[in-house]
């Protein structure tokens, strides 16, 4: 072995003696692993600017509590400023996931009562009967439905057109894009439109003397850049759409994206539009459990309208439905 390579071997040798005793100090073993956790944390953290970080902070409550447990782990191991690391960042995850949550926002001004359903119904689920009769025993004022293919529209229509005499079902070539709507009031100028491919219900429902817009809705699930683009644009041409009319509204379907998606956070600020939500009512996917769901369902309202409650559903698809409660003036 020649003279170079021994002084390289000692090199070597003297930094892994010099790492060892570093990783030998608790203090050191502590920063370290401070400095892995916050990395993730970082990325949880900033604005959802990009695809690959939309997806990941899709799932941001689950990290929270990840973090949340691994401080309650570092406080039994005695580390405590991982601990203290760990539950601030749980406190930040926990500030970005309730920010878009409307929990106080209540007005009690409305004469007339509007009970509403939003339930994506999955294109190959077959309960056709067992989720008409769910939906006939709820009775909601006004339903909309998402993912309705040609046999559900057949079903749908068959089974609820009784009791809900008003109604529109939009069909399209993509079984996933089919949209209707049912109401117990009138349904006042529907129409059918297409944006970014996806079929979007529109109109007014009469309630009282008073007629509300609606805007009935699916945005493509972002599976890939490209249609992760066409969502955004679609939600992009929703809240274009919204600007444009006057009068109360209410805005529903599947969003395909959480509360605290940028996107979605302008979508609500630019409409002055209020997320029916008063806590996280996670809604996707039923199989999961609640810890591993998330909430990508909507019903959003004009502040001139007033929301009692919002709940989730459990009806017999992948998504759950959301019922909410509504008062309009009416008058």
């Amino acid at each position: 072995m020649n003279q170079f390579k021994l002084k390289i071997l000692l090199r070597s040798f003297l930094v892994l003696i010099r790492v060892y005793c570093f990783f030998r100090q608790r203090r050191n073993k502590e920063r370290v692993m401070a400095a892995l956790l916050l990395l993730p944390a970082l990325i949880l953290l900033v604005p959802t600017y990009t695809y690959a970080i939309t997806i990941i902070q899709s799932f941001l409550f689950q990290a929270m509590l990840v973090y949340g447990l691994l401080s309650i782990f570092w406080i039994r191991r005695h580390h405590y400023r991982l601990a203290g690391i760990n539950f601030f960042i749980y406190l930040l995850l926990l500030m970005k996931i309730n920010a878009p949550i409307n929990a106080d926002y209540q007005i009690q001004q409305g004469s007339e009562e509007l009970s509403v359903l939003q339930f994506n119904v999955l294109a190959e689920n077959k309960a056709y009967h067992e989720t008409i009769d769910r939906v006939l025993h709820i009775s909601p004022d006004f339903v909309s439905f998402q993912e309705v293919s040609k046999e559900w529209a057949e079903a749908l229509e068959m089974g609820l057109s009784e009791i809900y005499p008003y109604r529109r079902v939009a069909k399209n070539g993509n079984k996933y894009q089919g949209i209707a709507v049912f109401s117990k009031h009138p349904l006042v100028d529907v129409e059918v439109i297409d944006w970014e491919g996806t079929s979007n219900i529109i109109g007014k429902v009469q309630v009282g003397n008073e007629l509300v817009n609606f805007l009935s809705l699916h945005t493509r699930s972002p599976r890939s850049k490209q249609r992760w683009r066409k969502r955004n644009a679609h939600i992009a041409r929703a809240r274009q759409y919204v600007n444009e009319q006057t009068g109360e509204f209410l805005v529903l379907g599947d969003f395909n994206t959480v509360p605290w998606d940028r996107r979605l956070l302008n979508f609500k600020s630019s409409t002055n539009l209020v997320d029916s939500r008063k806590r996280l009512t996670p809604t996707y996917p039923t199989w999961n459990p609640f810890v591993a769901q998330i909430p990508i369902d909507y019903i959003f309202h004009s502040k001139g309208i007033g929301c009692d409650s919002l709940d989730s559903v459990d009806i017999t698809s992948d998504h759950k439905a959301i019922l909410g409660t509504f008062q309009i003036v009416g008058t």
